[in-house]
């Protein structure tokens, strides 16, 4: 599983990909919103990405705002964008994530065992 976790909402910016008006999380955001604010555009490894069934979209809190079944990458200048089906509905939505986002990046991958430190 791919989890890209959400900051804060704020406008996008003005030459934005995916031609968003805003990007973050906000509250009341609905499954759609947070999709299409998560998605894209991210740096990330492609092999990996695209190595996974489906992306959790999670907020600071990690609380789970939008599941997708990934289908592929739109590359946008030297960042990506997923290509996907919103599983609208999903039971996770609004839970608490199973998977903690362990990073400060905003891009983590599950299909990893964990290392030895």
């Amino acid at each position: 599983m791919l989890q890209i976790q959400l900051g804060q909402g704020r406008p996008a910016p003005a030459d934005d990909w995916l031609d968003r008006s805003r990007i973050g999380s906000w509250p009341g955001m609905t499954e759609q919103d947070a999709w299409e604010a998560g998605r894209g555009v991210w740096v990330f490894n492609t092999d990996r990405a695209l190595k996974q069934d489906e992306v959790q979209i999670v907020d600071l809190n990690g609380t789970v705002l939008a599941v997708a079944r990934i289908t592929g990458i739109t590359k946008c200048g030297d960042r990506y964008a997923l290509e996907g089906e919103l599983l609208l509905g999903d039971a996770r939505v609004g839970q608490p994530t199973a998977t903690p986002h362990p990073s400060r990046n905003s891009v983590a991958y599950f299909d990893d065992p964990p290392r030895r430190r």
